[in-house]
């Protein structure tokens, strides 16, 4: 599949030290991927083994010829031990006491062949505890046909529109206003259950998130 085009918009966040300015990472993701990859002497077979994503797949994700989906993005991202804040430019800042990201200002990552933008409202805070995306989904948004897992817990609230999470065996149908909150280590997926745009808050601990 070809790599479709992403966009990022940098944040100008007050923080309790100097932020250092956001750079297009989406551009390197491949090459951070690869470098990821390398440091730790592992070749496409062994990411592969440990991560569940096909060598295959991991080699065009390096290469920019497609974009991972929530799903490949998670286990390898578990895999290496590291946080997806790299996709929102969150490796390059420097972590402060304290983060203050103003509404028009967050970085934003756009994933179009899942009509799907994500919005940083964790700034530079300290990583490693907690992390929080705005998610904004189109119509027929979905995180994908496979179950995803990552550790810690995940807490959902909708701000507006309505969304289906199957979480085990369970499914659960939220409107405006609703919350749930579960271990993330549980196989889970959502859908944009709206006609048109469903925004939410999504909090993850462990630092993992998309």
């Amino acid at each position: 599949m070809t790599r479709q085009p992403m966009k990022t918009h940098a944040p100008t966040t007050q923080t309790g030290s100097a932020a250092a300015p956001a750079t297009d990472r989406l551009a390197d993701l491949g090459e951070t991927l690869r470098r990821l990859r390398k440091a730790r002497g592992w070749s496409l077979g062994r990411l592969s083994e440990a991560s569940g994503v096909p060598p295959s797949t991991i080699s065009k994700i390096e290469n920019l010829q497609m974009a991972p989906s929530l799903v490949h993005a998670i286990n390898l991202a578990s895999a290496l031990g590291e946080n997806l804040g790299f996709l929102v430019d969150r490796d390059a800042r420097r972590a402060a006491d304290f983060t203050l990201v103003r509404t028009g200002e967050r970085a934003e990552l756009y994933l179009p062949e899942m009509s799907l933008t994500l919005q940083d409202i964790h700034g530079n805070f300290e990583p490693g505890l907690l992390e929080a995306r705005v998610c904004v989904m189109g119509r027929g948004a979905r995180s994908g046909e496979e179950a995803m897992t990552h550790p810690g817990e995940e807490v959902c609230h909708v701000l507006e529109g309505s969304i289906r999470y199957q979480i085990g065996e369970g499914s659960y149908v939220l409107g405006e206003g609703d919350t749930i909150h579960f271990r993330s280590d549980i196989p889970h997926r959502w859908q944009n259950m709206a006609d048109g745009q469903t925004r939410v808050v999504l909090v993850f601990s462990d630092g993992l998130s998309f």
